[in-house]
């Protein structure tokens, strides 16, 4: 038995050696590409390119165009380990001062945008007859962090498959949008990097699209991205937690049956985001000293190509086809709402950060 499970996990190894070349390709092409594009006006003025967005950009490219071989399926699922990795490392960059200092009030603004966002979407739902599994899944995807939300609040409100669909669409949909629009909306404006990174911690609903977003801008409002999005998976258990509740109150009240009890500290302990304490723990080591210059230097750089192969994936199993399953309702429901919050969100950075 102990042969068979490790020839199995040798197989597995095997099998995913010619997906990881592929990412790691797209990945070096985004490094030494991005720095030749700056060379180019329209690159450097109003559409600047960095790395971390043109990696997924080139693999959603080769993903829709000459398409993806199954042979490199396997190899192609590792993105969410990356750039989880990669905001565990990120860790190294900051002291608990500084932490504080950012998080702070990132916590505050985060806390009224998702909890806000989820309550309004559940009532636009309601309003507009969504169905009660869609309305929650959309409203969990528009507030937390799309994807992961979206599965994350599924199956404590019995969501279809095409529901799930439904949502992930409509984030991803517009999340590739934010990628080529909040750059120069940046540099318009003028925003700092805390600024910046705050509108995309806010205004961007998925992970890997906040902080290639962020790090597209500058380092420092990559970090600061990053921030509020480890603030806003932190939140991910308590906004599934209350849209759960909310679903069930919702299917009463309309007096339909098969409702279950609710298991709150459930859905805490099991949708609680663990990496996020593995970050708490690198910045704990950095702020009493464990960790030398070099060793933050490397830090970085490991950080640095853990977002761009992570990326690079992502943009390999985007099909683009796929997106179409939110439809032109689902399309303007959910960018109407998106757009909304990132204009709220632009509007309280410009006003109340620096």
């Amino acid at each position: 038995m102990g042969d068979l499970e490790k020839k199995t996990l040798l197989q597995e190894i095997i099998d995913s050696i010619p997906g990881a070349i592929l990412v790691i390709l797209v990945a070096v092409a985004a490094f030494f590409i991005a720095p030749f594009l700056q060379k180019y006006p329209l690159f450097k003025t109003y559409l600047e390119l960095k790395d971390f967005i043109l990696a997924i950009l080139m693999g959603i490219l080769i993903k829709n165009t000459v398409g993806i071989s199954k042979i490199f399926e396997p190899g192609l699922r590792f993105s969410t380990i990356l750039t989880k990795t990669g905001i565990v490392v990120m860790g190294a960059k900051y002291s608990m001062m500084g932490l504080v200092k950012v998080g702070g009030p990132a916590l505050f603004y985060i806390a009224a945008f998702l909890f806000g966002t989820a309550i309004i979407m559940m009532w636009v739902g309601e309003r507009f007859k969504v169905p009660t599994p869609l309305a929650a899944c959309l409203a969990s995807g528009l507030s937390v962090c799309g994807v992961s939300a979206t599965i994350a609040i599924a199956p404590a409100v019995r969501a279809r498959n095409r529901d799930m669909a439904y949502s992930i669409a409509v984030v991803l949909m517009f999340g590739l949008l934010a990628l080529l629009v909040f750059p120069p909306i940046g540099r318009i404006l003028h925003l700092s990097d805390t600024q910046y990174g705050a509108f995309c911690g806010v205004g961007i609903v998925n992970s890997a699209q906040v902080l290639a977003a962020g790090f597209g801008y500058s380092e420092r409002a990559g970090l600061v991205a990053g921030i509020y999005n480890i603030g806003r998976v932190i939140f991910l258990p308590f906004v599934v937690l209350m849209l759960a509740i909310m679903a069930a109150n919702r299917e009463a009240k309309e007096g339909r049956e098969g409702n279950v009890e609710i298991n709150k500290w459930k859905i805490i302990k099991d949708k609680f985001p663990i990496f996020v304490l593995g970050f708490l723990a690198v910045v704990a080591l950095n702020t009493m000293g464990f960790l030398s210059k070099p060793e933050i230097k490397l830090a970085k750089t490991f950080m640095n190509w853990c977002f761009l192969l992570g990326f690079a994936s992502i943009g390999l199993t985007t099909r683009l086809a796929d997106l179409k399953a939110a439809g032109l309702s689902g399309f303007f429901m959910g960018f109407l709402v998106a757009g909304a919050k990132a204009a709220i969100a632009l509007i309280v950075v410009l006003s109340f950060l620096d």
